[in-house]
């Protein structure tokens, strides 16, 4: 159906008669406000993120987004209650209470650094996954983060070990 500005639209009717958009733009607004509300956060306030796929250090996402110089790397840990699927060439996450996922702790602050979490947000938000809340550990030292978690549990096979970095190196080995 054409609307009046001459654009092509996905439109339907309800019971009572009333048009309603049914556009693709319609269900990202959701997300867009919550993604756009994450950011108004007080000034000085840091984003700890746990990264356990492409973002690591020397893998693709993480040399494109420059994360070596655009955030306070904290260390490794093992995040527990999630399971590690491969997606393809990159990896998804799901929760699952016998399972661990080996991720990098990386800090943002400042606001150059917090445009740079932004942006990952950003990608990861509108690429099917969601934030979840953590508590991480490295060394002795406990602290609060998020990590990236698959909206949806992946039909592929879990990756035991946990390790994205460790898998890409056992799958190179075996060509």
């Amino acid at each position: 159906m054409e609307n009046r500005s001459g654009q092509n639209k996905r439109i339907d009717e309800n019971r009572n008669n009333e048009l309603k958009d049914r556009t693709f733009y319609g269900n990202v607004f959701h997300r867009n406000i919550c993604w756009q509300r994450s950011y108004q956060r007080p000034e000085g306030e840091d984003m700890i993120m746990a990264l356990y796929g492409s973002l690591r250090n020397g893998l693709y996402n993480c040399q494109r987004f420059g994360l070596q110089n655009k955030s306070e790397f904290l260390g490794i840990t093992k995040v527990r209650g999630y399971a590690l699927y491969p997606l393809g060439p990159y990896p998804g996450i799901y929760p699952s209470e016998e399972s661990f996922v080996v991720a990098e702790v990386r800090r943002f602050s400042g606001k150059e650094q917090l445009e740079v979490a932004k942006s990952i947000d950003y990608m990861e938000l509108f690429g099917g996954y969601h934030r979840e809340y953590v508590n991480l550990e490295i060394e002795d030292q406990k602290i609060r983060g998020f990590i990236y978690v698959y909206d949806e549990k992946p039909e592929t096979e879990k990756i035991e070990h946990g390790d994205w970095v460790h898998y890409l190196r056992d799958r190179v080995e075996k060509i």
